[in-house]
């Protein structure tokens, strides 16, 4: 079996209808114009060059990836301005080894 190009298509249809106006012939005919014409657009995708497309958003996230891991920071958030931490709690930047342990009364440890 084979492809067929536009003009082949359309003239080997002619050769079977010949000169046939009835209408199941026109109605054949304008069914297989229309049939041919959706499948050449289908084809021909949505106008949108995929694979471009695909390269660009992966050089894009290469790009983001080698920023990310040659500044030096693995932390992407940023990090909260002192207006906005929350009265009574510690800044992290200064805390101890001391403030992260609470001293416990004899009277309240659990012994095993």
């Amino acid at each position: 079996m084979g492809v067929l190009g536009r003009e082949e298509y359309f003239n080997r249809i002619q050769t079977m209808v010949g000169e046939d106006s009835s209408d199941e012939a026109i109605s054949f005919i304008e069914d297989m114009t229309d049939t041919f014409n959706d499948l050449e657009s289908r084809a021909a995708g949505d106008g949108v060059d995929w694979e471009g497309r695909y390269h660009e958003l992966d050089e894009r996230w290469k790009r983001k990836y080698r920023h990310r891991f040659f500044s030096g920071s693995g932390n992407s958030a940023p990090a909260p301005d002192e207006e906005e931490t929350d009265e009574g709690t510690t800044n992290p930047d200064d805390m101890t080894v001391e403030d992260l342990f609470e001293e416990v009364p004899a009277s309240e440890r659990q012994t095993s």
